[in-house]
């Protein structure tokens, strides 16, 4: 194992978590039954890839608000699950504060609704309004008085709406108004929202004439915290937190990046907050660790290929401009960033990279900064040496290294022009590619950066703790072997043994890394690293065959018998498409959605406790099951 930053290796449990600095979390208060809280209607975003994951993500984070029980939260029964077509839950929650924390965190959320009446349509919501005692039409009043202004949006699901229909549900809504209220479009202090929903499964077709079904219910209700983008046409439209990591905006991607929105969605789903330490055992490109650095956790990756994490012709710069900014923040003033080699008919291009020579030197990694600030606090003196001689002085006036010298690879040329040599990767000399490695997009967002150890989860190199655990989270998204081959280290028998003579560029050979062996290894890191609580995260992958009880086998393969998921997306021989397979990553079909089926696709523990888990549907007939699993306690000594 080839061990690149250390950080955790060197410092026990309790020496490791007083690095972090924790913050209060907003808790349910003490004293009073939940019975007595008010109710809000949580409005989801109608998300084409992740909207069957909205109740897992609300569940998690209302534990971070102190509340662990699904008959707790919801006010409907049974409680609501993606078999739900409806974006609206009811729920309840301690107060207005509450709300706003749950819906500036979350991904899927667009709105925390104050209902202020309902009905099964608009006239009955009207009535029920005015039926309301004086304290109730005071409460509504003390929002839309005059100096403040309000504005009305109408929002149907399940049908589209003229705007004739709009117009006659403003109408609808003039009773519970007194008259002097000012509207404003624009940059009102208060949204007011009325919602009606129709059936989503239905026959009827809302292009060829008006629907003639009446709603399922409607709501007249005061929005008290947005989330997504509530109106993006408004110049003042509330902007989530999570769309500035948006990968359009990252400086560095790996062709496996995750999705930014599920590296958020991940994360809450592991509860992550200021003051966690969380790791992900195979962290690539680092997708979601950026996610759990936003939220203020100390985190650790594990990562088998030294090429992502040095950036050596696997990842990418996307955004040169972000990249040239992360430079900057991490070299000085004067960068200039060099270019990756790019095939193109004639030649390799490369630029050059160069730090200001009025800067003071750089650590050569920021592995090296944690462990001189372990040194600085008397942690581990016994690196200090070793610091010393990573760590240049700020005093330091030496001259910008030569581009030209044969020994400073990372200002190197290329190829020169020659094409035989075929050098279309940098040299393995332990220096990183400057503006393409692991850590420039924390330094793009002047987040904290992670610690970052190149090794083999299936030879684990983390302290053993398996007392009490030390990392509050691991969130992972495992190699499938469909777009990343899923490797460990390992020599193939029928290969010869080359004897290796330069060990510092050497990078031990690996062999394939079987789906049941990275299941098994996953489940036990969770269940000796993990603290008593501690959540797991994870995407599990999974053939949609099996769900529809449709025979691949004998649909796709004739009569070859699938093997991996690897073998199940590129057998051999090829594979005829079966047309059933050809699902839509919004179908609301049941015998996809129905949650009680897929523990038997989820590799389990006899430590961990399944929390959660939703399908993602993904194209050729796959998908994928977000699964939170929770470390359970662990058993305490006898007592003597």
């Amino acid at each position: 194992v080839c061990v690149c930053f250390t950080f955790f290796l060197q410092s026990g449990y309790a020496s490791a978590r007083q690095l972090v600095s924790s913050s209060p979390l907003p808790m349910a208060p003490e004293g009073g039954g939940s019975e007595a809280w008010p109710e809000f209607l949580v409005l989801f975003a109608y998300h084409n890839m992740y909207f069957n994951m909205r109740f897992q993500e609300l569940e998690a984070l209302a534990g971070l608000l102190g509340i662990d029980s699904k008959d707790v939260l919801y006010v409907d029964r049974p409680a609501p699950n993606a078999l739900s077509p409806s974006p609206l839950a009811l729920v309840r929650l301690p107060n207005e504060e509450a709300a706003k924390k749950l819906c500036e965190r979350s991904v899927l959320v667009k709105a925390v609704l104050e209902v202020w009446s309902s009905g099964p349509t608009f006239r009955e919501a009207v009535a029920s309004a005015l039926a309301h005692d004086q304290s109730a039409k005071d409460r509504r009043r003390s929002f839309v008085a005059p100096p403040k202004t309000f504005q009305i949006r109408v929002e149907f699901f399940g049908k589209t709406a003229a705007m004739e229909e709009k117009k006659a549900i403003f109408d609808t809504l003039r009773p519970i108004f007194v008259g002097d209220e000012v509207a404003n479009l624009h940059s009102p202090d208060v949204t007011l929202w009325a919602l009606e929903e129709y059936n989503h499964q239905t026959g009827e077709k809302t292009h060829v004439g008006p629907r003639t079904s009446i709603p399922n219910r409607v709501f007249i209700a005061r929005q008290v915290a947005g989330g997504r983008s509530i109106d993006k046409k408004l110049k003042s439209g509330e902007k989530a937190y999570f769309h500035k990591y948006d990968l359009s905006q990252r400086a560095v991607l790996g062709p496996t990046t995750l999705d930014n929105e599920l590296a958020f969605l991940m994360a809450n789903c592991a509860r992550v907050q200021s003051g966690h330490l969380a790791m992900e055992p195979f962290c690539g490109t680092g997708g979601i660790m950026v996610a759990m650095s936003h939220f203020g956790a100390r985190v650790t990756g594990g990562e088998i290929d030294i090429r992502v994490v040095k950036g050596w012709r696997v990842a990418y710069t996307k955004n040169k401009q972000a990249a040239l900014e992360a430079a900057r923040n991490r070299h000085g003033e004067d960068v200039q960033l060099r270019e990756r080699p790019t095939k193109t008919k004639d030649k390799f291009k490369a630029g050059t990279a160069k730090a200001a020579p009025s800067s003071p030197a750089a650590p050569s990694s920021p592995g090296v900064l944690a462990m001189k600030h372990l040194v600085d606090i008397g942690i581990t003196p016994e690196l200090a040496p070793f610091v010393a001689t990573c760590t240049p002085s700020a005093s330091s006036s030496a001259p910008p290294p030569d581009s030209s010298s044969p020994q400073n690879c990372n200002n190197k040329n290329i190829n020169n022009g020659n094409n035989e040599e075929k050098e279309d990767r940098y040299e393995k000399d332990g220096k990183g590619v400057p503006g393409s490695d692991i850590f420039t997009n924390f330094y793009q967002y002047n987040l904290l950066q992670p610690d970052i150890v190149v090794c083999d989860n299936a030879a684990r190199p983390w302290r053993d703790v398996a007392s009490k655990g030390w990392f509050d989270c691991i969130v992972t998204d495992p190699p499938y072997g469909v777009r990343a081959a899923s490797k460990k280290q390992g020599r193939d028998p029928a290969k010869a043994v080359n004897i290796v003579d330069i060990h510092g560029a050497y990078i031990p050979p690996k062999v394939s890394y079987g789906e049941d062996e990275l299941a098994s290894d996953l489940m036990s890191l969770a269940s000796e690293y993990l603290v008593d609580g501690g959540r797991l995260v994870f995407l599990q992958p999974v053939d949609l065959a099996d769900f529809l009880g449709i025979d691949r086998a004998a649909s796709e393969r004739d009569g070859v018998v699938k093997g991996s998921l690897r073998e199940t997306v590129y057998p051999e021989k090829g594979r005829k498409k079966d047309p059933r397979l050809c699902i839509s990553e919004t179908t609301r079909d049941p015998l996809l959605l129905d949650e009680t089926k897929y523990a038997d696709y989820i590799p389990c523990h006899q430590d961990l406790r399944l929390a959660g888990a939703s399908l993602q549907i993904l194209s050729g007939g796959l998908g994928r099951l977000l699964v939170t699993m929770e470390r359970l306690p662990r058993l305490r000594p006898p007592q003597p």
